[in-house]
């Protein structure tokens, strides 16, 4: 009998280290020491600091270096960031090469999350091979906060666009490269918000670069009606977890516990230290699935300070370049209603939108390695460098 108990309590104890083991292994592994640099504060914003070969899931032919570079985050705190700057060809067109910056969506708010750290480093990424071929140079940025020190400026048009910017600047600084200064940037979901802020923060921020064209997939550009539409669910508190983090660390007028309900707020702290790829996401999706239910967010001063916020960071300033958006129109997380309204508006405004809905396509599938979105892309990208005069298709 006694025995018995023995090894029952030895497998409880087992089993309890294994579940303790398992949950630390969910949070993301620390960035290695590359991503480590000290920044003055007198830095220059888009200065190239080190780089290094990058060779993970590469396209046939295609040749990569990782870069670490000073940016600011919102406010201008100086702050770094990494990249992947990838290209192909270089014995036969040596340059000077445009440039096609990349924005990529959701992967989370912690430092461990950045894309180029990902197993799948270019999964998301709608013709990246026919973009090489058309010799090319793609810059992706894995935002400030996501591979370095935080915070990450997450649905913060402000500070997402100085990463996207700042890793093209930087891109320049290359000895391997001679880069034209003609841009076209691209952006999906969260990708497709920095994008835009990208296009109403460049005259200012980053007057050097030649802005040509912001092309869009499925973009979180009207923040509070996409947050209205999808917060009481499990992913919409996963989204919502990572809001609520990088709001509290970016505002000063608003903290993590005003924004979150008190029976969520551990919970959501969790999910924002998890990632939405690799080993975190099991973990991150956990949790969002033991809430309660219903939204994150409470009610109060607080909460009504955290909506303006959101509102405020709606692209709704003048772009000053024409605008692609793509949609999917059964996508159940930026819902093409919500998109149309935006690109009417954006219309009404005089921006130059062209208007796309692809009624078989999701959130997901709108950048497939296969999606129809990728001839439009490149198509519209050639012509933005040709100086071809954009069409205007605004939706009715």
């Amino acid at each position: 009998m006694k025995l018995a108990r023995n090894i029952v309590g030895g497998l409880t104890l087992l089993v309890l280290l294994i579940m303790i083991g398992a949950w630390l292994w969910s949070y993301p592994a620390a960035p290695g020491r590359f991503f480590k640099a000290d920044v003055t504060e007198d830095a220059r914003p888009g200065q190239l600091i080190k780089s290094q070969a990058y060779k993970r899931g590469l396209p046939e032919g295609a040749s990569a270096r990782r870069i670490l570079y000073t940016t600011t985050l919102s406010g201008g705190v100086p702050a770094t960031a990494s990249a992947i700057v990838m290209w192909k060809g270089l014995e036969t067109d040596p340059g000077p090469r445009r440039m096609v910056a990349w924005a990529h969506g959701t992967l989370g708010t912690a430092p461990g999350c950045g894309a180029s750290l990902q197993a799948d480093p270019f999964a998301d990424v709608p013709g990246l091979s026919a973009l090489l071929d058309e010799g090319w140079v793609y810059v992706a940025t894995d935002y400030a906060g996501l591979t370095t020190a935080g915070p990450h400026p997450y649905l913060i048009g402000d500070g997402e666009a100085r990463s996207v910017l700042d890793a093209a600047r930087a891109a320049h600084d290359l000895p391997e490269l001679t880069l034209s200064l003609e841009t076209v940037i691209w952006g999906y979901s969260q990708g497709g918000h920095a994008a835009l802020w990208s296009a109403i923060l460049a005259r200012g921020y980053a007057p050097e670069l030649q802005i040509r064209g912001i092309a869009t997939l499925a973009p979180a550009a009207d923040i509070p009606a996409i947050v209205a539409q999808f917060e009481a669910g499990a992913a919409g508190r996963l989204f919502s977890s990572f809001m609520a983090r990088a709001y509290a660390d970016t505002y000063p007028d608003l903290y993590f516990s005003g924004i979150v309900q008190p029976g969520a707020r551990w919970q959501a702290n969790e999910i924002s230290k998890r990632c939405l790829s690799g080993r975190s996401a099991p973990a991150a999706v956990l949790l969002a699935n033991r809430f309660s239910g219903g939204s994150i967010f409470r009610g109060g001063d607080t909460g009504t300070r955290f909506r303006k916020r959101l509102a405020e960071n709606i692209p709704t300033r003048p772009f000053g370049a024409p605008v692609l958006i793509l949609q999917g129109r059964r996508d159940d997380v930026v819902s093409a209603k919500v998109q149309a309204g935006y690109a009417r508006d954006r219309c009404a405004a005089g921006e130059a939108i062209d208007y796309q809905v692809f009624d078989a396509l999701d959130h997901v599938s709108i950048t497939g390695p296969d999606a129809p979105t990728v001839p439009v892309l490149i198509k519209w990208t050639q012509a933005r460098f040709a100086g071809t005069p954009a069409p205007i298709i605004c939706p009715k």
